[in-house]
């Protein structure tokens, strides 16, 4: 029996000292990077530290980090931010075609990276909040009208990938008429109070009517939780995001940080990127009952290398001209 224990004792030393660490950054749903990471640790008995924060932290602590780099795998909201990260030489890349080819086709964007998920923009309302005889509305353009003053909220840019994303995307569309329409929010005392989660409260608690520009995660999340919660999708279209999931160049571990993008990736990483209220990225996933689904509203085409590119002048204008910093 001696014998025994002391062999028992020495495999599970020899199998602590072969498990490996990897550090996850993620701007995902904070129970999606958990449950990744613990399942993941199931699977193959090495450990995931996380840390979850809006993107644009996430963002701000890799600068900040730039000389020493913590993280191995990246997960963030916006694909411009990973766009942004590859030209700055910080991602290892990695994309395999056998991966590639399960993506669905709002995934299907080159990058020198995986997208581990999508997710939409809207303008949400808390029904039981409306401004007397409000109704609705059913475009962009409508919540500058009298009755929408200082009942709106929407995300910080500077803080959330969706909403930069967004942000990008509809100046590049509609360009002068959307910084009309933006000023014009502002002056009808629409606020922009943080992360899509601080400009959500609001909504769901009735201090305010509705959020403008809110990630579909949140809303779906809020209207589980039994809020008097609906998604609006405006007549002129919406996007869909693709989420970046990447390895960083400073990875210590490559086929480790590999082998969790490749499980998120996977049939059942999938699941709980749908199960988190996320559009899955791979094929044959089935999307959660209660979000809308794809092709029940108009989504316009976008072409990420060039809203990439255009983003930092536009996050500047928006926050000297909207923001007034």
């Amino acid at each position: 029996m001696k014998r025994l224990m002391l062999a028992l004792l020495a495999l599970g030393l020899a199998s602590a000292a072969h498990a490996a660490t990897i550090t996850l950054y993620s701007a995902a749903p904070a129970t999606l990077a958990k449950t990744l990471a613990a399942d993941f640790e199931k699977k193959t008995g090495d450990h995931v530290e996380v840390w979850t924060s809006s993107t644009g932290k996430v963002m701000a602590r890799l600068a900040a980090e730039a000389d020493h780099p913590h993280a191995d795998v990246v997960m963030v909201a916006g694909w411009s931010a990973g766009l942004d990260l590859a030209q700055q030489g910080m991602v290892y890349p990695y994309h395999p075609a056998a991966i590639e080819k399960t993506l669905v086709k709002p995934a299907q964007v080159p990058a020198p990276f995986l997208p581990y998920g999508l997710d939409t923009v809207s303008m949400v309302f808390n029904t039981k909040a409306l401004p007397q005889g409000a109704k609705l509305p059913d475009s962009w353009f409508d919540l500058t009208r009298p009755e929408w003053k200082d009942r709106l909220t929407a995300p910080n840019p500077l803080l959330s990938g969706t909403a930069s994303s967004f942000l990008t995307a509809f100046v590049d569309q509609y360009g002068n008429k959307a910084w009309k329409f933006l000023s014009e929010l502002k002056s009808n005392g629409t606020v922009w109070p943080g992360t899509n989660h601080a400009a959500l409260l609001p909504v769901m608690s009735g201090e305010r009517s509705g959020m403008f520009e809110c990630v579909g995660h949140a809303a779906v999340a809020a209207k589980a939780q039994g809020n008097s919660i609906v998604q609006v999708f405006p007549k002129e279209g919406t996007i869909m995001i693709p989420r970046p999931i990447m390895i960083l160049k400073s990875a210590p571990d490559k086929k480790l940080a590999e082998q969790f993008v490749n499980f998120a990736m996977s049939p059942a990483g999938q699941k709980l990127v749908a199960e988190n209220n996320l559009y899955p990225a791979r094929q044959g996933v089935p999307v959660k009952a209660i979000m809308a689904k794809p092709g029940s509203f108009k989504v316009r085409s976008v072409n990420w290398s060039q809203m990439a590119a255009k983003q930092p002048a536009i996050l500047a204008r928006f926050k000297k001209e909207i923001l007034g910093q």
